[in-house]
């Protein structure tokens, strides 16, 4: 599609080689038999294995060696997984054909009309998914993808941005790649899941060393769920394999809570330079929510947020993503356009693509000005990467 408005797309996947970290990581963890899946074989299988420790999507004891016929095998019995297949081969073939590379993104970026994006993972969602993982360990496989995905964004480093995965186990260790990622590979961010590790909540002093480190760099942090996690307990652990309905509840309800923990647990006060993304959740909740904190916050019940109101402090720091959604006419009336940022989920089984812009520019009650902030101004100042 080609329109006249610039696209900026806040959370692009990348689909990770299942090979990565056999080239990638450090040789002294080589033995640790790092693996993760790849969107390939025409279905969606997210999976991470570090030794015996698997954190799944959709099965819990996937093959040691990531074959075709090995997956077909496993999957074949899952009615939900034959669905996302059906839909997935006929969507991606195109890109799936080109082995999921820089190219296959650039491709898939021109079919949309997008200019510019930012690339999150798929698999590499799930790698810091346990609490046991040991700290240096954690600070390999954070650099081995790091390094990857600089090389993946060479395929035209002015349309391919990266955000770096980063070792929480270890909070030296998450600034010491924070302050790589973006000075030395030219990454514009960082991303975390939004479970926090360790029962530890986001408004621990744990973190306070992150935070001021993303201030100085002036690069924010992208909270992004999926659905399913590992040995870190999350919302949608009740549902067990019904991959539908983790879907459904984790991607919003996760965002809420580490929303919920950031700025009402004094984060935003404390760091009123930080810049935080809350994505792939929808942003129909976040009025409602944004309301509740300060009603909290007025009545005495919610003294830790500091000296501003939950939904100034949102206004001063947070950006939340939308797709097509039919609530953002409301939630713009109800918070305004400045901190919305627009993104397809590329190239996942739910993504409106080939579409999503097109869909989201014939959305009834969007001014033009609205969409032309959240298709492209928006997300520039979030990212810093303003014209």
């Amino acid at each position: 599609m080609s329109t006249e408005t610039k696209v900026f797309d806040s959370d692009i996947h990348i689909v990770e080689p299942p090979d990565l970290f056999d080239r990638y990581l450090d040789r002294k963890y080589r033995n640790h038999v790092v693996r993760s899946s790849q969107l390939a074989f025409d279905c969606v299988l997210p999976f991470f294995r570090i030794d015996n420790l698997v954190m799944p999507a959709l099965f819990k004891n996937p093959p040691a060696e990531l074959t075709a016929d090995a997956l077909e095998s496993l999957m074949g019995a899952s009615p939900q997984v034959d669905l996302v297949k059906s839909k997935t081969r006929v969507k991606y073939k195109e890109f799936a054909d080109k082995k999921w590379s820089g190219e296959a993104v650039l491709s898939a970026m021109d079919v949309e009309g997008i200019q510019l994006t930012v690339l999150y993972p798929t698999s590499a969602l799930l790698a810091m998914g346990s609490n046991s993982i040991e700290p240096g360990l954690a600070a390999a496989i954070a650099r081995a993808y790091n390094n990857w995905l600089y090389e993946f964004c060479q395929t035209d480093p002015k349309r391919l941005k990266g955000v770096a995965m980063i070792p929480l186990h270890d909070p030296s260790e998450a600034v010491k790649e924070t302050e790589r990622a973006v000075s030395k590979l030219g990454f514009v961010g960082v991303f975390a899941r939004p479970e926090p590790l360790r029962d530890l909540p986001w408004h621990s002093r744990y973190y306070d060393a992150l935070w001021s480190c993303l201030e100085s760099l002036g690069v924010p942090i992208g909270f992004h769920s999926a659905a399913s996690l590992g040995e870190i307990p999350q919302i949608g652990d009740r549902f067990g394999d019904n991959l539908l309905l983790r879907h459904v509840v984790s991607h919003p309800l996760e965002n809420m809570v580490a929303m919920v923990d950031t700025i009402g647990g004094g984060v935003c006060d404390r760091h009123p330079r930080l810049k935080m993304a809350f994505l792939e959740c929808y942003c129909g909740w976040v009025s409602f929510l944004l309301h509740r904190l300060n009603n909290a916050m007025e009545k005495g019940r919610f003294p830790t947020a500091g000296k501003l109101k939950p939904s100034e402090y949102f206004k001063r720091q947070c950006w939340i993503s939308t797709e097509h959604e039919k609530e953002l006419p409301m939630i713009i009336d109800l918070i305004g356009d400045d901190n919305i940022v627009f993104s397809t989920d590329y190239p996942h089984g739910d993504s409106d693509f080939p579409h999503a812009v097109e869909e989201f520019l014939e959305m009834d009650g969007v001014p033009k000005e609205s969409q032309k902030k959240i298709l492209w101004d928006n997300c520039a100042q979030l990212y810093g990467l303003d014209e």
